[in-house]
């Protein structure tokens, strides 16, 4: 699998520094290039050089409305131009999230889980949902989610399931429990030490390597 690097340059290039520049004036006109390098995180020149070249293409109408003070206007073709490069974006983030689901999925199918496995997931982020998708399609349907905090209010749910704090969790009642959480999980790993839930029954997935690169699911 591509570096988590590649990834985010491929889904912050030029076309997408594009989309976001018409998304920024169609949404407000009376924009400074100051302010749109501050939305779009680019440097001013990048910013100057962005609008001339969809200018050029049609797609903005620049004027003048005060001394050294512009305008940019969303044309027609800019509309157009804007709507092509959402659907582009949009192909690309479901295409990604396909790839990931299916990586996933591959990787939890090497774990010794099957249709009768319960399985806890701690974390209520993107992964979490991928995770849940994956099991699922695996036959896995006992499935419990915990979120980060201790202990959660009464009626939190996630995904149509309830929502427990990971103070609850109990290793006993779990063949894995899986960590679908992005940066750190340290914190809560000690918790679960803590909570005599055995370290062969954690689960990392995509766990990222010193390199940035990601690696297989940790676990045993």
């Amino acid at each position: 699998m591509r570096s988590l690097n590649e990834q985010k340059e491929k889904i912050d290039g030029a076309s997408y520094r594009e989309l976001r520049l018409l998304e920024e004036v169609g949404a407000a006109s009376n924009l400074s290039q100051r302010k749109l390098a501050l939305s779009l995180g680019i440097a001013l020149g990048v910013v100057n050089v962005l609008i001339r070249k969809v200018a050029k293409k049609g797609y903005i109408r620049i004027t003048q409305s005060g001394w050294r003070r512009w305008a940019y206007v969303l044309t027609p073709a800019g509309m157009t131009r804007k709507f092509q490069l959402s659907m582009e974006y949009m192909d690309s983030i479901l295409g990604h999230y396909r790839k990931v689901r299916s990586m996933l999925r591959n990787e939890l199918s090497q774990l010794p889980i099957n249709p009768e496995s319960r399985i806890a997931i701690i974390g209520t982020t993107g992964l979490a949902e991928l995770t849940y998708l994956a099991l699922l399609e695996m036959g896995i349907t006992r499935i419990d989610f915990f979120s980060l905090e201790s202990t959660v209010r009464n009626g939190a749910r996630f995904l149509g399931k309830d929502l427990n704090g990971i103070g609850q969790l109990r290793g006993k009642n779990y063949s894995k429990v899986v960590m679908a959480v992005t940066g750190d999980a340290v914190p809560q790993r000690i918790q679960l030490a803590a909570q005599e839930i055995d370290e062969p029954q954690i689960v990392e997935p995509f766990l990222q390597s010193g390199d940035g690169n990601v690696n297989g699911i940790h676990g045993g």
